[in-house]
């Protein structure tokens, strides 16, 4: 009776304990299913296929990458937090303020990419310094870059530290400094008025070179005239030219230029003389450079040539071409001395003996029809043809060949052909000049500004060649 009444009393709790859990479950379903399950509209709407996106927006760089050209800036507002000028490098140069006042090739310390080389604000190849998007088309002209084939973009003007700058802001935009301290121009306290030099006007230039002319041969018998003995010369050269705007002091649309070059030949000596052969050519005048039409200018060249003979000449050379809306320039260049010159000469003959001598020279008049090809960051190769004054023929070729913003190979070759056979001396008559270096621009390729860099290189042994009289 007793195990009856337990076994009654048991199923009763089981019964009503299952109750409580399924009461429990079911409000903790009912909880769930009100708050955080998904209802079964929900679970159909999450289902459904996944709608295509969007077409995604490419940058300006992509579009231009692919061929569209932008023809204005989107109206959409920018995204990023901050912009920020291109003369910051980001958090490696936050203590230096714009690149103007950073200086030097490289601020802070911060080696720059994208082919950036700062000086005087930013010389930008657009990530490439050399492109080459085809003859006369300005590959990026919001990067400041030099424009292909020598043709700069609408809207720039002539600075009048020599920088060039976009809507006329020139370099006073830069910092308030003025240009000078935009512009590296550098003072020194010698005299007053203090003496300012700005260094982005100049080209400085050094390389090797070989040349022989009627001067490389002595006469060695003082007896007989056409007794010489000679050779070529081989040495070293360096020197700069310089350019600059005479509109700003004369309100004309023309340059001025000047430069010097100095040579040191014959280290060794020669077989008649053991004196080392010095020159210095000295290129002054005035010039127009244009974008599209008539181009012409005129400098005075002085030599001075000290060897076995002491010699002080000078010419005139210029030049007439035609440029056209491109790449290609087409004109005339002709050299014409400006007077001869004599001078005793000192030489020892094959015995040893000492013979003295006198010797009289003039420049060889020269004139030149030449095609040159611009190239990009003011690069560009001449090709020219032509006679002298005693019926010689001339030919010849010379190129600057950019290798980065402020450097550039430099290298030329000039013969003339003289008029007289192998068997009538002609070896003793003919002329020519080699030459390669570098040239350096402190301000780049636009340093002395857009039509202020030089016309004409600073004269030298393919340029300036003596005769014998």
């Amino acid at each position: 009776m007793l195990t009856a009444i337990i076994a009654v009393a048991f199923a009763f709790w089981v019964a009503n304990d299952f109750g409580f859990l399924s009461q429990v479950s079911g409000a903790e379903n009912q909880l769930r299913t009100s708050t955080a399950g998904p209802s079964m509209e929900q679970t159909r709407v999450m289902w459904q296929p996944k709608r295509s996106a969007a077409p995604k927006r490419r940058s300006l760089v992509s579009q231009a990458a692919r061929g569209n050209v932008i023809d204005e800036m989107p109206s959409e507002p920018l995204v990023d937090d901050q912009v920020r000028q291109v003369g910051f490098y980001g958090a490696g140069c936050t203590n230096c303020g714009p690149v103007c006042d950073c200086g030097g090739e490289v601020s802070c310390g911060v080696e720059p990419g994208c082919g950036f080389e700062p000086g005087c604000g930013f010389e930008v190849g657009c990530g490439a310094e050399y492109g080459d998007p085809g003859c006369g088309v300005e590959a990026c002209p919001s990067c400041h870059g030099e424009p292909v084939c020598g043709m700069e973009s609408i809207g720039y003007h002539d600075a009048s530290c020599g920088l060039e700058s976009i809507g006329g802001d020139y370099c006073d935009s830069c910092g308030g400094g003025g240009c000078d301290s935009c512009c590296g121009v550098q003072t020194y306290p010698l005299f007053l008025p203090l003496l300012r030099v700005n260094w982005h006007r100049f080209d400085f230039f050094a390389g090797v070179q070989g040349f022989k002319g009627p001067m490389s041969f002595a006469n060695t018998d003082g007896s007989n005239g056409n007794s010489r003995v000679g050779s070529g010369s081989f040495g070293f050269y360096e020197g700069f030219n310089e350019g600059r705007s005479l509109k700003p002091l004369f309100g004309w649309d023309m340059s001025l230029q000047l430069g010097v070059r100095a040579t040191q030949n014959n280290l060794s000596g020669a077989e008649f003389t053991s004196d080392r052969r010095h020159q210095v050519f000295v290129t002054g005048g005035f010039f127009r450079r244009v974008d599209y039409g008539l181009q012409y200018g005129l400098v005075v060249d002085y030599m001075n040539d000290d060897w076995y003979y002491q010699a002080d000449l000078t010419q005139l050379r210029g030049e007439l071409s035609w440029k056209e809306n491109g790449c290609h320039v087409y004109g005339f260049q002709f050299m014409a001395g400006l007077g001869d010159d004599s001078s005793s000469t000192l030489v020892r003959n094959a015995s040893g003996a000492t013979v003295i001598s006198s010797l009289d020279f003039e420049p060889t008049d020269q004139y030149r029809f030449f095609y040159r090809r611009l190239l990009n960051n003011a690069g560009s190769w001449d090709a020219f043809a032509g006679w002298t004054n005693h019926d010689d023929g001339i030919i010849g070729t010379t190129m600057t060949l950019p290798l980065r913003q402020k450097l550039a190979l430099s290298t030329g070759a000039t013969y003339l052909i003289p008029n007289e056979g192998t068997n009538s001396g002609g070896h003793q008559e003919e002329s020519w000049n080699i030459a390669i270096g570098l040239v350096y621009r402190p301000g780049g390729p636009r340093g002395a500004g857009r039509y202020s860099r030089p016309l004409f290189d600073v004269a030298d042994n393919g340029t300036f060649m003596v005769d014998r009289k």
